[in-house]
């Protein structure tokens, strides 16, 4: 009997493991959110036209024409544009704990905004003479057999070169934010053979403008999460640029000074109240005091006018008294 309980909980935990590993390693799913143009998906079952709406599979490639271009929705944390004449491959896409996701553009050039990732994730983008490596930003990559470029607009990216479809691992650099690096083929022997790093240098400010202009027009689906949606219209779409931040910080100063002149206002204003409240009391309590004064003065006329006329009656009274004649 203890040994088929024993039994029994060993199938669970394993079905358990299963289960969760399943779970690690369930697939992203990637659908096409608009297609303009030429937009091809080939499979192993052939080239189909895409259609909005349709997934595409984990190793299908996505082929665009001249003057046409495909945004996809990466699950719910990502957006991706390819433009026209671009061949990029889904090579792996896996999520949850430890997944992997890697997409390999051949030429052409992408857009992308990936959130960030969880924990032990991996978003790569390969290219035929670099890979990125991204926990959560958006950049452009640029690619043809020879070059590359990668121009970063949000976040970090971690770069390595690749030689003869090898990754470099021990030479890496980071692009930030408003940086760009370019690896081109012919460089990357020389790079390893001298141990040099890949050359970060700085997008300029029209290039910036330039990649947030080609990408204006994509509206993220309301289902990616609200990062993603927030970055995309707050950072890549209508950024506050230095012009911008220097107009808020005039008008913030403007505000904060109207409104300690309206302080100073109402302080003078309530001062003015008060004095013109306290010389009120005092003219009332002036007038007041004359009044009570006054009739006091009045009072004590009155009463000396009284005492003079008793006085003056009693004396009458007395002369009249003595002149009468005694009999």
């Amino acid at each position: 009997m203890r040994r088929a309980i024993i039994a029994i909980v060993c199938a669970g935990v394993m079905l358990y493991g299963t289960a969760c590993s399943k779970k690690a390693n369930e697939a992203v799913t990637v659908s096409i959110q608009s297609a303009v143009g030429d937009v091809k998906i080939v499979s192993e079952k052939g080239d189909r036209a895409a259609k909005t709406g349709e997934a595409v599979a984990q190793g299908d490639t996505i082929k665009t024409g001249v003057e046409s271009l495909v945004d996809l929705t990466y699950g719910v944390s990502g957006v991706i544009r390819i433009n026209e004449s671009s061949l990029v491959k889904l090579a792996t896409l896996f999520g949850g704990a430890g997944g992997d996701s890697r997409i390999e553009i051949s030429e052409g050039r992408m857009f992308v905004t990936v959130s960030k990732l969880q924990k032990g994730d991996k978003f790569e983008v390969a290219s035929p003479t670099t890979i990125a490596a991204v926990r959560g930003t958006s950049f452009k990559v640029t690619a043809d057999s020879e070059t590359s470029r990668i121009d970063v607009i949000s976040g970090t990216i971690k770069v390595n070169p690749v030689q003869d479809g090898k990754v470099i691992a021990e030479i890496e650099s980071v692009v930030e934010v408003n940086k760009t690096v370019t690896v081109e083929k012919k460089d990357i022997k020389k790079m390893v053979e001298e141990k040099k790093t890949i050359e970060v240098k700085a997008l300029k400010v029209e290039e910036v403008r330039k990649i947030r202009e080609e990408v204006k027009d994509i509206k993220p689906a309301e289902r990616l999460n609200e990062s993603v949606r927030k970055e995309f219209q707050e950072v890549v779409i209508a950024p506050r640029d230095d012009k911008d931040k220097e107009a808020d910080k005039k008008k913030e100063e403007e505000r904060r000074k109207k409104e300690e002149e309206r302080r100073l206002k109402d302080e003078a204003d309530l001062r003015a109240r008060g004095m013109a409240e306290r010389a009120a009391a005092d003219r009332l309590a002036s007038e007041k005091a004359e009044r009570e004064k006054a009739e006091r003065d009045a009072a004590e006329a009155a009463r000396l006018e009284k005492e003079r006329i008793e006085k003056q009656q009693q004396e009458t009274k007395e002369k009249r008294v003595k002149n009468i004649p005694t009999l």
